[in-house]
């Protein structure tokens, strides 16, 4: 081998001994990067009623539990609020949720979830922000931030009024005033329950595929996760699964996006 030839090939090859030490991206403005692995979806623990068929229809969909495999993505650290989806509303001459007086979110209420607006209208707002609807996984996944096999984002403990807003008669409270968990995403118990992707199927994670699942091809009714101020400590656990018609807007549901990590 020649001198010269030597010297190309530390030349090609010197890149590769520090480009895993570059910093990784900066996320998107207001998003949490989501990285790329398993974690074990849908609920882990067993109950006497799993076995003896006591449990109730609607609380056995979470199960079984199973492993999963993620892509990279960023997810936003908040629920979209009201004053966001204003912006959208005035930009794309979109209706604005009917519980508006107005083209414009109600006085004090914009730092608060959006909320009465249908499956639709959240896909065309992250799709008007160049971002998408979390696929029920890609939620879950994010919920957990990294606590495997716990009940809620911040572990197995029940959870307080200083930790989640459930159980209540008043409404959504602002975004980001409780803790976040461990990945610094917001609100993923209680606030308002949120809209995903998938198709919901009840017995899907029979069949779910091992990476990357979407849901299924088609369905009834779409699934929204987190539970919302309405629901009991039950209904805002990380694996509870909810659903509902998309055309449907409701108080008690909104959303936030994500973006594929390029």
């Amino acid at each position: 081998m020649t001198l010269a030839v030597r010297f190309l090939l530390i030349a090609l090859a010197a890149p590769l001994a520090w480009a895993d030490e570059l910093p990784a991206a900066k996320p998107p403005e207001g998003m949490v990067l989501v990285p790329a692995g398993e974690f074990t979806m849908g609920r882990t623990k067993v109950t006497d009623d799993d076995s003896t068929g006591m449990r109730p229809l609607a609380l056995r969909d979470d199960r079984p539990a199973h492993t999963v495999f993620l892509d990279a993505h960023y997810i936003d650290a908040y629920e979209v609020t009201q004053e966001q989806y204003e912006s959208f509303v005035e930009a794309a001459g979109r209706h604005p949720p009917y519980h508006w007086l107005e083209v414009s979110a109600p006085d004090g209420k914009g730092n608060h979830p959006v909320h009465n607006v249908d499956w639709e209208d959240a896909k065309t707002y992250c799709e008007w922000q160049d971002k998408r609807l979390p696929t029920e996984a890609e939620w879950e996944q994010a919920a957990r931030g990294g606590l495997e096999g716990k009940d809620y984002p911040w572990g197995d403990d029940s959870p307080t009024k200083d930790q989640a807003r459930y159980n209540t008669p008043t409404g959504p409270g602002p975004v980001g005033r409780f803790k976040p968990n461990a990945l610094s995403v917001y609100d993923m118990a209680g606030g308002v329950a949120e809209w995903c992707s998938d198709w919901f199927e009840r017995t899907y994670y029979e069949t779910s595929p091992p990476k990357n699942p979407q849901g299924p091809p088609e369905g009834m009714y779409k699934v929204i996760r987190g539970g919302s101020w309405s629901d009991g400590p039950r209904r805002i656990t990380v694996f509870f699964r909810n659903w509902v018609r998309p055309n449907q807007s409701t108080p008690n549901i909104g959303f936030r996006c994500v973006r594929d990590v390029n």
